[in-house]
């Protein structure tokens, strides 16, 4: 069964699939980080976050207000082209498809498990009718 695109079921979904990961494991050993998503053309939809902390998802739900220090957002045709894999991580953020709040020194430094992570965010069964 699908879970609602940006849940907290969907979220807790994607925090677990990144803790199964061994390459973000080991990439973000040392990293610690805050991460919200929203939709942008879907004000009436919550936002949520994911907390990393040495490479660990500790949080994953409803965005409770702490200090993000990355935010994401796209339209919902952007996120659903981002999540099938039509549009990749990195053509997203060129295109500003994908809009991106917070320090992109830090992001490109690590691109490889950005992109892993947004793949995670395809991998999870999402239902769009939200």
């Amino acid at each position: 069964m699908a879970a609602k695109f940006m849940s907290a079921e969907w979220i807790r979904l994607v925090g677990k699939q990144w803790d199964a990961h061994p390459e973000i494991q080991k990439d973000l050993r040392n990293f610690n980080a805050t991460w919200e998503y929203y939709i942008e053309d879907r004000p009436d939809i919550p936002h949520v976050m994911l907390f990393c902390k040495a490479g660990k998802v500790i949080y994953a739900g409803p965005s409770d207000g702490r200090r993000r220090d990355f935010i994401m957002w796209a339209t919902m045709e952007n996120w659903k082209k981002i999540l099938s894999g039509e549009l990749t991580g990195k053509s997203a953020l060129m295109s500003r498809k994908l809009k991106f709040k917070g320090s992109m020194m830090t992001a490109m430094k690590y691109m490889t498990p950005f992109n892993i992570h947004l793949n995670i965010l395809g991998e999870i069964p999402v239902d769009f009718d939200i």
